[in-house]
């Protein structure tokens, strides 16, 4: 079960999980892009990483949860998630079977350091996932 702001996508021991996630409304209705502020961690394989410094516009969220319940019910065959800051980004490409490929780059401070990966889930796993996304 994920805590307070944080979502989970967890299929074996691979996983993607954002974190630490805050939302400033006030900066949202300002206009400003960089309203939310968070973590993202990902295990794949032997690899894993975080990037503490994810930013994005709270609007992003809400599109990625469309997408991913697009995808979930065979709508479209992709979810892109791209943060702001660095420019990580995440994909989920599902092949119109229930598997759905989870990969990306995710880049640390400065993005001296970067973690490309990918693991494969299956729908099973996104109605937690997404309930969790709608709750940041």
């Amino acid at each position: 079960m994920s805590t307070p702001g944080t979502a989970r996508l967890e299929y074996g021991d691979d996983f993607f999980e954002i974190r630490c996630f805050s939302h400033s409304e006030e900066d949202e209705k300002s206009g400003n892009p960089y309203n939310c502020f968070f973590t993202m961690k990902v295990r794949s394989g032997e690899f894993s990483g975080q990037s503490h410094c994810c930013e994005c516009d709270y609007k992003d969220i809400k599109e990625l949860i469309t997408q991913l319940e697009e995808l979930v019910n065979f709508k479209t065959d992709e979810a892109v998630f791209r943060e702001l800051a660095y420019d990580s980004t995440i994909r989920f490409t599902g092949d119109g079977c229930g598997h759905i490929t989870v990969s990306g780059t995710i880049y640390g401070d400065a993005k001296i350091q970067s973690l490309q990966f990918e693991f494969m889930t299956d729908q099973t796993v996104y109605p937690s996932f997404i309930s969790n996304l709608k709750r940041l």
